[in-house]
């Protein structure tokens, strides 16, 4: 008798047929009633124990799947079921490493660098230059200016853009240092606020009289006019677009693509999206994984399919849905999505061929084909794939 893996993700790997080894990955795998099974289990350890430890990458991988490239000394990871890539390798020497693997990381102490397979060169960050103090108030403060009845410890990091130094402070309010403290004389005498402040502010931490673009008062940050629209506006909002991803980005808009705020409507002339189907939140009474296909029933709006041929049946319960209806109504674990039409996975039994009409089945959440002794109206999807076994997943047209 075969039996059939599943991904962690539910999804299904392959069928092992009875008396057998399956070779659909890297490792193989082994059928009921193998003679000899026992050399064959020990060598898929030895693979795993060595993360298939070679020149050349494992045949047939799997998404997620391990590989240590024995020439690069480096682990290497699938990420999409084909190809693998190298996971960077963090050096904490006090030289250079002589690995070269381009996106190795290597931190000298002070700054982190990134290999591009030649050099170290390019650095991450922090700036070389990066400094920072924690300024006692009551001692670098006028005492005439703030916190001169209640002194705590400022935290300031200082670094430089081009030759003009700038400071982040940890969300503290405005202050002024006091003469002859190293930010007065680095021209912070005028004062320093909240965020990021230039050399030249003012009292305010503005620094429009020094000339520079950035300043600290939230009343001369970059902002931009803004208006909450109410519900009783009865008329259309634009939505606008931008011609480039980089650069200047003109904007332009469209008569035919609006919203209007007293129907609470969006206007478009045709939609499209990259998913395959339609569905709506319905209320579970329990969680329930992608594929299931469900009725309406149970102590809540959906249960699961336990009859042949039920007509009550809602759906399946989409993974990816191409338009969500409903979706404030709760979550995946108490509202799953149900497919209603479209393109989705679907839990099967039993033999079925492409394009068979699918009815609810007897065993809990899956369909199987429609046999003509249900009733007609029962069927509620058709079979885009063929199917042998005795449980799986297919994908079907609802």
């Amino acid at each position: 008798m075969s039996y059939t893996l599943t991904k962690t993700n539910g999804n299904i790997l392959t069928t092992v047929d009875e008396a057998s080894l399956n070779v659909t990955t890297s490792l193989t795998f082994v059928g009921r009633n193998y003679s000899g099974y026992g050399s064959v289990i020990d060598q898929n350890f030895v693979y795993l124990l060595e993360n298939f430890c070679n020149l050349i990458p494992p045949i047939n991988p799997v998404q997620g799947q391990l590989w240590f490239d024995f020439g690069s000394r480096q682990l290497n990871v699938n990420y999409d079921g084909k190809d693998f890539k190298a996971v960077a390798y963090l050096s904490t020497a006090s030289i250079q490493p002589a690995s070269l693997n381009a996106g190795d990381l290597w931190w000298n102490g002070t700054q982190l660098a990134i290999c591009d397979g030649v050099t170290y060169d390019t650095i991450i960050g922090p700036p070389a230059n990066a400094q920072s103090w924690t300024y006692d108030t009551a001692n670098y403060l006028n005492t005439n200016l703030l916190y001169n009845t209640n002194p705590v410890p400022v935290m300031v990091i200082a670094s430089s853009i081009d030759a003009n130094s700038t400071q982040n402070l940890n969300s503290i309010p405005a202050f002024v240092p006091a003469a002859g403290t190293d930010l007065a004389d680095a021209d912070f005498g005028g004062g320093i606020v909240k965020g990021i402040t230039l050399a030249g502010t003012d009292i305010n931490g503005s620094s429009i009289a020094s000339g520079y673009y950035f300043w600290g008062t939230a009343s001369e940050s970059l902002s931009s006019n803004t208006k909450l629209l109410e519900a009783s506006d009865n008329n259309n909002y634009y939505v606008t677009f931008a011609s480039t991803t980089t650069g200047s980005l003109p904007l332009y808009s469209t008569s035919t693509f609006y919203f209007n705020p007293s129907t609470n409507v969006l206007n478009v002339t045709a939609t499209a999206a990259y998913y395959a189907d339609l569905a709506e939140r319905y209320a579970a009474d329990t969680s329930y994984e992608v594929g299931t296909v469900v009725v309406i029933g149970g102590e809540k709006e959906i249960t699961i399919t336990n009859t042949v041929g039920d007509m009550a049946v809602a759906g399946v319960i989409s993974q990816n849905p191409a338009y969500m209806m409903n979706s404030g109504a709760g979550d995946d674990q108490t509202h799953p999505y149900v497919a209603l039409k479209g393109r989705v996975l679907c839990k099967v039994t039993g033999s079925i061929k492409k394009g068979s009409s699918l009815v609810t089945s007897s065993t809990p959440g899956y369909a199987q084909k429609y046999s003509g002794m249900e009733h007609a109206r029962a069927i509620f999807a058709v079979a885009l794939q063929d199917f042998e076994g005795s449980q799986g997943v297919i994908e079907v047209k609802i």
